[in-house]
């Protein structure tokens, strides 16, 4: 069975969200009303083009196969602004959550932007079922308009960190939120966190379960899931991971249960 096939086949029950990870930082969420958010979602080869970093995992589909209803984009990079997919999306009208200076990208590239909505940290926007709240993001000056994202639907809370190092004073404030899923980023690389950075932030932000990402997609790329693993047990032993393989689709209710 195909993934989309899988994906599309799948039914979110009332208080959970369905989760899939398509590699890198690239997500979508679904509820139970089965609308669909894109987070992050890389599926072309254009990292390669600009470059020259040759994807090794693949797409798993392409923007002609699959339209979400939502699209959230954290920052301006071209592994989360995929100026090669969202054409097709944003040509549809489907609204889009992001940065300023992805705006002025989309705005350069030629693109339809009518439906894209900026976001500044404390900003709260609400689609199809989804209440999304803009976050803060130390991206450094990669990006420094970078966002992350408080993702609420169904009673559950996902917090999407985007590219970010780690900055006690400013993400233990999440801290105050109940978190059900928090995905950080473990690559280490262009003011990232590292697998222990971002096991120091699940101690300090204790979400119920943490699923890792931004590893293995490009062969020019560090992060491992094991290492981030092993700063688990020694940074946060008593709170809970999952390693999400390209393609899995795992449904998270509001206690942070995976089924």
């Amino acid at each position: 069975m195909d993934f989309l096939k899988k994906f599309r086949e799948c039914k979110t029950p009332s208080g959970s969200v369905s989760l899939a990870w398509l590699g890198q930082a690239g997500f979508l969420l679904k509820n139970s009303a089965g609308k669909v958010l894109a987070l992050d979602v890389y599926l072309s080869d254009l990292v390669e083009r600009l470059d020259g970093n040759k994807r090794i995992m693949p797409a798993l589909f392409t923007s002609e196969e699959m339209t979400p209803d939502l699209i959230l984009v954290s920052h301006e990079h071209a592994d989360h602004l995929d100026l090669d997919t969202l054409p097709a999306w944003l040509s549809k009208g489907i609204p889009m959550l992001t940065n300023s200076s992805s705006l002025k990208l989309c705005e350069q590239e030629g693109m339809k932007t009518e439906s894209i909505r900026v976001m500044s940290v404390g900003d709260v926007q609400e689609a199809e079922g989804f209440k999304v709240e803009a976050v803060f993001s130390r991206h450094g000056d990669w990006s420094p308009e970078a966002l992350g994202f408080l993702i609420e639907t169904e009673g559950v809370t996902v917090y999407f960190t985007g590219d970010t190092s780690f900055e006690t004073q400013r993400l233990s404030a999440l801290a105050e939120r109940d978190i059900q899923v928090m995905i950080p980023p473990i690559n280490g690389e262009y003011g990232n966190m590292n697998e222990r950075d971002a096991a120091m932030l699940v101690s300090l932000v204790k979400p119920k379960v943490t699923v890792p990402c931004h590893f293995w997609l490009f062969a020019r790329h560090e992060g491992s899931p094991y290492q981030f693993e092993m700063a688990m047990k020694t940074y946060a032993p008593d709170s809970g991971s999952y390693i999400m393989a390209l393609g899995e689709i795992i449904q998270v209710d509001s206690k942070g249960i995976i089924h």
